[in-house]
């Protein structure tokens, strides 16, 4: 859902922190700038390629602008900067991270709510999760600004530009795999992506990946037998064609249809004292090398098989002790992604059981 307003904006998941030093002075009203004191020697600048995308940005009113964002850097902070009697008890513990841009209306409209563009932004943690984005207010002894608390204008004219950052809250010990822009907001997940990648970043990633094959307790909600802890391997992942979406009744968008399916193969085992449901595959992601998590597209109600995927474990349940192998179609839009591991979304738990992916 987009906002239509910046009080509106302010209103949703908004937390006041009280941080420790500033991006930028203001001028105050003779026109001399006030000092903005040197940052804190603990910040530290991550290598972020830092250069422009042209971009999409949808207004409130669904109407498209083109844009361009530049990165200018991104900075992480310490955990010190979230601590004080104004940081919400969720975001104790945390670490910030400020990411400065510019934005450039490169339309031939006014853009309204200019503000809302950085919503389509996102901080990729090397969790493969989303960092937090966290709005500031107040300031330091003196009337310093707090990083990030500068706001972009209420509307933005044909070829003027503006310069921003925004806090994003990555847990202590995630570091950050790429920024990220979907062009219809990050709920859309088959929009087109424009991506900034952080060097190191996929490194660290593929440093904690299991290997296909190796077998890992997934936690699943398996109804009358609670959560399970479910013995899962990955098979494979296999590449289809486009044309293998022309006929089956598959909810696809429109980016969709012209996408590329991957068919993601893994067997569990029913570890519970019940028959197993068999709907573990709605929590399988297809990751991408940038952080991307595409959820598989359901096709329990198709009546041909989708060719390479087969579907018949859909109807029968999964008797005590034994293994079923499910497959599940997940289609990739956007030429510069590829899929680089595959993550079960555990139930009850934060973060994914992630395997590398051999893509066949």
């Amino acid at each position: 859902m987009r906002l239509s307003s910046q009080l509106g904006r302010a209103a949703v998941g908004v937390v006041a922190l009280s941080l420790l030093a500033g991006c930028a002075g203001e001028s105050d009203a003779g026109g001399a700038p006030e000092r903005t004191p040197e940052r804190p020697t603990s910040w530290i600048d991550l290598p972020v390629k830092a250069d422009a995308r042209n971009v999409v940005h949808t207004d409130a009113d669904d109407r498209p602008h083109a844009v361009r964002i530049t990165v200018r850097g991104l900075v992480r902070g310490t955990e010190e900067d979230m601590r004080g009697d104004r940081v919400d008890e969720g975001l104790k513990g945390t670490v910030p991270h400020y990411l400065t841009f510019e934005v450039t209306n490169t339309s031939p409209r006014t853009i309204p709510d200019a503000f809302m563009v950085d919503s389509d932004l996102l901080l990729i943690g090397t969790d493969w999760e989303h960092g937090q984005e966290v709005h500031v207010s107040g300031g330091r002894p003196g009337g310093v600004d707090l990083p990030c608390a500068n706001l972009p204008p209420e509307t933005l004219a044909p070829g003027a530009s503006y310069e921003t950052c925004v806090t994003y809250a990555l847990p202590e010990g995630v570091g950050v795999l790429s920024v990220m822009h979907y062009a219809g907001g990050y709920l859309d997940e088959t929009g087109a992506v424009a991506v900034w990648p952080v060097d190191g970043g996929l490194e660290t990633v593929s440093a904690g990946l299991a290997e296909p094959g190796d077998v890992i307790p997934v936690r699943h909600d398996a109804d009358a037998d609670g959560i399970l802890e479910l013995p899962a391997t990955l098979v494979s992942v296999r590449r289809g064609s486009t044309a293998d979406l022309k006929g089956p009744d598959l909810p696809l968008t429109a980016e969709e249809r012209h996408g590329v399916p991957y068919y993601v193969s893994v067997t569990y085992t029913n570890t519970g004292t019940s028959d197993l449901y068999n709907d573990q595959s709605g929590r399988i992601r297809l990751l991408t090398q940038h952080g991307r998590q595409i959820p598989e597209k359901s096709h329990s109600f198709v009546d041909s098989e989708v060719p390479g995927c087969p579907s018949d474990w859909m109807f029968a349940t999964v008797p005590t002790g034994e293994s079923v192998t499910q497959c599940s179609i997940h289609v990739v839009t956007g030429q510069a992604e590829k899929p680089f591991a595959v993550g079960f979304d555990q139930a009850e738990r934060a973060g994914l059981v992630v395997w590398r992916a051999d893509v066949l």
